[in-house]
């Protein structure tokens, strides 16, 4: 028998490179990094691959939340328009430390709330949804997380679906190396990790 237990010291961590930088660029992101002063002070960062949750069309091209008219300014005969984006989702209940899954509310009902893999923001914490929920037809859904909820959260607590950022901190006080290449290029990688 293998007795398995689950630890919580689990840190999102982060390696980004930037090549090449001009002289411009690479003096903006070297200031950020004497900034950072090797380990003493945070940046929140967020996936720059995954800026929006699934379902979201915006996460095809420039689309404003909704609701939003035709190209043409017409709108539903109603006097409704086109929907984009979520709603206002925030927790339906309070969720304990240590919680892998959170009861949310405010998604558009019937919608893609989250899919496998999506990022979202839960005070200040990063977190990501580890199967695909869609929302019920009151816009409700229980989500599955990971890494299990940081601190307790409470009813009503706002969820960020666009950008969520984690705080972050250079890994070690050498992350400013920066070699640099005949013809003024300069090449920068970095690794952070959450702090927790």
């Amino acid at each position: 028998m293998t007795q398995v237990m689950r630890r919580e010291g689990a840190r999102w961590m982060a390696e980004a490179t930037f090549d090449p930088l001009d002289r411009v660029r690479a003096g903006v992101l070297e200031g950020l990094l004497a900034a950072l002063a090797g380990s003493v002070n945070t940046v929140r960062v967020w996936d720059w691959r995954r800026e929006y949750r699934s379902g979201d069309p915006r996460s095809q091209g420039d689309v404003p939340t909704g609701p939003y008219s035709f190209s043409d300014a017409t709108i539903f005969t109603d006097g409704t328009g086109l929907v984009v984006g979520s709603g206002s989702p925030s927790l339906a209940a309070g969720a304990a430390r240590g919680a892998l899954s959170i009861q949310v509310q405010g998604f558009w009902p019937g919608t893609v709330a989250v899919g496998a893999g999506d990022y979202f923001g839960l005070n200040g914490r990063l977190y990501m949804a580890t199967q695909a929920v869609t929302a019920s037809g009151t816009g409700t859904a229980t989500i599955p997380i990971g890494p299990p909820l940081r601190a307790a959260a409470a009813v009503s607590e706002p969820l960020v679906l666009t950008q969520p950022t984690v705080a972050m901190r250079l890994i070690s006080d050498d992350e400013a190396i920066n070699p640099t290449r005949p013809g003024r290029f300069t090449a920068i990688t970095i690794r952070l990790e959450e702090v927790l």
